[in-house]
This record gives structure tokens, C-alpha cells and sequence, in this order.
């Protein structure tokens, strides 16, 4: 099952260290995120940056972001999939009709 990516941006960021914060939408408490958490990396993050995760704990139970990736990055491969998906399902139409006149 796919794991449920979450939405904020960053709140905090320690460029020397590695680690910094998001600030989840739509919530007042703030998500310790290191840089090795995110999935590509374009640079280093920048506060404001909108970024898309998945919630984890770390050994002390503290909430963490993992596969941390930028925002804009996440919504057009989300759409990339959902094109893909569309497509197959159209081959299979078309397959399936040309199959059954023929």
C-alpha cells in the first residue's frame, strides 16, 4: 500500500548540520527533517520551499519526514503516473475492441 505523502514547507534550515523543520499545512507543530531524508536533491532547501513526505519515527519515537521531495516535483509525478495508468487502460480498449471485430 502506498504510504500517504504529506504537505508542508520548510520552516527551518541549519545548512552546516543538515537539518532543519517543516511546518506542516494545516498544523501547528514542526517535523524534524534531515537532508539525507530527501529523495533528489536540487540544491539545499530553502525556508518557504512547499516539499511533500512521508511521516516516520525516529528510535526515541519523534516524529520525522522521510522521502522528502519538492512539492512541484511531486505533483507532476503523481500526474506522470495517473497519464500512464490512463493510457494502458486505453490500449487495453482499443486491443480489446480491434480483438472482438475482428
Amino acid at each position: 500500500m502506498k504510504e500517504k505523502r504529506l504537505k508542508g514547507a520548510i520552516k527551518y534550515w541549519n545548512g552546516r548540520k543538515g537539518f532543519g523543520f517543516i511546518a506542516p499545512d494545516n498544523e501547528d507543530k514542526q517535523i524534524f527533517v534531515h537532508i539525507k531524508a530527501f529523495i533528489e536533491r536540487k540544491g539545499k532547501p530553502v525556508i518557504g520551499q512547499e516539499v511533500t513526505y512521508t511521516l516516520s519515527a525516529d528510535d526515541q519515537g519523534r516524529s520525522r519526514a522521510e522521502n522528502v521531495m519538492d512539492a512541484a516535483d511531486d505533483i507532476a509525478s503523481e500526474s506522470s503516473s495517473k497519464m500512464m495508468i490512463t493510457v494502458v487502460v486505453v490500449m487495453a480498449i482499443v486491443a480489446t475492441t480491434v480483438y472482438f471485430w475482428a
